[in-house]
């Protein structure tokens, strides 16, 4: 569940750093890969909703609470493609671009991200994979465009 909920704080971060260290044919690379790939995301959303069936919890340690406030705040129809996955795998491919001798650090921390996604039980195995599916293929994109 830790990853999980570090994603946010980890994105923000990730951002910033890109702005910062990015040369200007990158950022626009990872711009417009951005905004492809949250645009093809809300138009799935949006037109082929899909959900996980969430277990339910009983009351327990301080992280069965957090689960429970993760649950009642997320929205119920957006599994299909993974957010977490396709964020999170964007800005690791990006900065592979900029550090590739630390590819390994960027698959772990995507298979990381995917397999909280499951346990977290946010997700079925189909929507981390459509995560990553959407985030190569806006990846490319980006590389196609300003590259």
């Amino acid at each position: 569940m830790v990853p999980y909920l570090l994603c946010l704080p980890v994105w923000i971060a990730g951002l910033i750093w890109a702005v910062l260290k990015m040369d200007e044919e990158l950022f626009r690379s990872f711009a417009s890969a951005c905004l492809f790939v949250q645009v093809s995301a809300m138009l799935s959303f949006y037109f082929f909703p899909t959900y996980v069936k969430r277990p339910l919890l009983n009351n327990g340690n301080w992280a069965m609470q957090v689960l429970k406030m993760v649950y009642r705040n997320d929205g119920d129809y957006n599994a299909f493609p993974s957010g977490h996955v396709y964020q999170t795998a964007l800005i690791c491919l990006f900065y592979n671009q900029l550090y590739p001798n630390h590819s390994g650090v960027w698959i772990g921390i995507v298979v990381i991200v995917a397999l909280s996604t499951l346990f977290t039980h946010q997700h079925y195995l189909v929507d981390p994979l459509g995560g990553l599916a959407i985030a190569w293929f806006g990846y490319r994109l980006g590389l196609y465009l300003f590259l």
